[in-house]
């Protein structure tokens, strides 16, 4: 009898059925539903919070991440958690971060940031911002499953770079004759920028001024207000005109590598530092005062007097 009974089973469901198994879906919370079909997606575009660029100096700073989801909730909250992987340990660093919100529409953009550490090796550290999904308000995620996740090593855009130490060296020459002697009536002092470790395809500012070995400025200034490398070691030339009127005295170039968009050059040669414009603002500089191979001499050098010399 049940086995007769069985048979006679429809192999399609009834119309009641169908209605009851549409108005169970229209019922399912749709959070849950979302979630479990994969339907909740992140992408976002890491960035330093002093300049917007994804370069850190050597000190590290805060990163932002700009997360743009879409499918969620309105008016229902989530939590967004974020953390920095070292792609050099290969290695998730520092403690998760999380921020809980509550969308107005299903798509829409949110921000988190997070710290990044100094780096105080001699390389470039690159991290990856790795994000998580939740549903509802939580303090410390743990073992909670994810609605979504962006996790991908490789993207690029949740990329930062953290320098190591960014140094430059200087040497200079008479321009006319490469040696470290210009004539009494002046010249032209050719200084050579080694750099080591910039980045290539970012904006720097190589600024100078010749000093005297004690240090006194002469008020000659000589810049490249927008120096792009082409590669992280290199070099560039920069040229002092020393007028007449200088003989008898030696001349040091003493040069600095700034971040572009934090300095400006003004009418007369002269560097100043952008009003509220991040520290640092000087990457490096060698100023080499007791510098032999960066010591330039006009004419002939007076020497100086011993104590009590007429």
């Amino acid at each position: 009898m049940n086995v007769r009974s069985a048979r006679r089973t429809p192999a399609f469901p009834t119309v009641a059925a169908v209605i009851c198994t549409m108005a169970c879906l229209a019922a399912a919370p749709p959070a849950l539903a979302q979630g479990e079909t994969g339907q909740v997606t992140l992408s976002g575009v890491a960035i330093d919070t002093a300049d917007d660029n994804r370069f850190f100096t050597r000190i590290g700073g805060s990163v932002r991440d700009d997360v743009t989801y879409d499918g969620l909730v309105p008016g229902q909250t989530y939590t967004l958690a974020a953390q920095l992987h070292n792609m050099t340990t290969g290695a998730p660093e520092g403690d998760v971060v999380v921020l809980p919100f509550t969308p107005d529409a299903p798509a829409g953009t949110v921000s988190i940031e997070l710290p990044v550490p100094q780096n105080r090796t001699p390389f470039n550290i690159d991290h990856v911002v790795t994000l998580k999904l939740y549903e509802g308000k939580l303090d410390a995620p743990g073992d909670a499953v994810p609605l979504a996740e962006l996790a991908d090593l490789s993207n690029a855009g949740q990329t930062i770079q953290v320098h190591a130490i960014q140094s430059i060296s200087v040497t200079a020459t008479d321009a006319a004759d490469g040696d470290r002697a210009l004539p009494p009536e002046g010249g032209t002092i050719a200084a050579t920028v080694e750099h080591v470790n910039l980045v290539p395809g970012y904006h720097y500012t190589l600024w100078g001024q010749l000093l005297t070995p004690s240090g006194q400025s002469t008020g000659i200034y000589a810049s490249i207000p927008d120096y792009v490398p082409g590669q992280m070691n290199g070099s560039v030339r920069m040229e002092f005109a020393v007028p007449p009127g200088r003989d008898g005295i030696r001349l040091i170039p003493a040069i600095g590598l700034y971040h572009k968009n934090r300095v400006s050059i003004d009418d007369k040669g002269a560097l100043t530092w952008l009003p509220d414009a991040p520290n640092p603002v000087m990457i490096a500089s060698d100023p080499g005062l007791d510098d032999p191979g960066q010591t330039v001499d006009i004419g002939i050098p007076f020497e100086e007097q011993p104590a009590g010399g007429q």
